[in-house]
């Protein structure tokens, strides 16, 4: 496993637990999920990618940004690194892509 693997995997495993025990914000904390991150090579930025149950993941993705500077904060306490990168959220749409994509094939059966 590469070193950029493991800041990944530790990044993520770290914001997932921060969303679940720190933010005071009930649908987002019952609701995301992380499924992927994406760390750019200089450790500057990073894209987390989420999914959620609720339908509105436009007003997801915008409530879960706004949380940045919280979750960077408790990043910057549990996580050992020079530098924290900067987060950005994102919605993950391979789930919905994915749904289109079998009905598409169950119509052509």
């Amino acid at each position: 496993m590469s070193r950029m693997n493991k800041i990944e995997d530790l990044l993520h495993k770290e914001i997932a637990n921060i969303i679940v025990t720190r933010i005071d914000n009930p649908t987002i904390k019952n609701t995301v999920t992380i499924t992927d991150i994406k760390v750019s090579k200089d450790i500057r930025s990073a894209i987390v990618y989420f999914t959620t149950l609720e339908k509105n993941y436009n007003q997801i993705e915008k409530k879960i940004n706004q949380l940045k500077p919280t979750i960077k904060h408790y990043l910057s306490k549990n996580v050992h690194l020079k530098r924290i990168p900067d987060i950005k959220f994102i919605f993950d749409d391979t789930v919905i892509k994915g749904q289109r994509i079998n009905k598409l094939l169950d119509s052509l059966r």
